[in-house]
């Protein structure tokens, strides 16, 4: 009887072990589509005119259509605005799991330290708004 417990917790441990090693390791749901990361820290020349950086969008599954999210920018209010997007719809390739977002700041219109938020709508119903707040700060 002792070794055929042994055997069935040995096989236990097998399949625990296999089902954490599946190829879902992603901690978002399935059907989320939004912004790989909650915050983002951007270090800016004070000098320049302009900047540019990316902000990579995710997808926690490939889908074989392509994808397309609503981007709107938040400034701070009663400020200047400090950045701007070319984009407002950002489309994830068919089989592909992200893309990324080009975002413009303005060094010059930026006073010490500032953030501002990006907001991500999926075009498709299953999908919810998803937010970044970028913080700016001079080098």
């Amino acid at each position: 009887m002792k070794r055929f417990c042994k055997q069935m917790a040995g096989t236990a441990g097998l399949l625990f072990i296999l089902a954490a090693c599946s190829n879902n390791s992603s901690s978002y749901p399935e059907e989320y589509v939004g912004f790989e990361k909650a915050t983002k820290n951007y270090s800016f020349d004070k000098n320049k005119d302009t900047e540019e950086f990316d902000v990579k969008i995710i997808a926690a599954e490939k889908k074989n259509e392509d994808r397309e999210v609503l981007i709107n920018g938040i400034n701070m209010p009663g400020k200047a605005a400090i950045f701007s997007i070319e984009n407002k719809t950002v489309i994830i390739p068919a089989k592909k799991k992200s893309a990324n977002l080009r975002v413009k700041i303005y060094p010059k219109r930026v006073t010490d330290k500032a953030e501002f938020r990006i907001v991500c709508t999926p075009k498709d119903k299953e999908g919810k708004k998803t937010q970044i707040t970028i913080h700016l700060s001079p080098q």
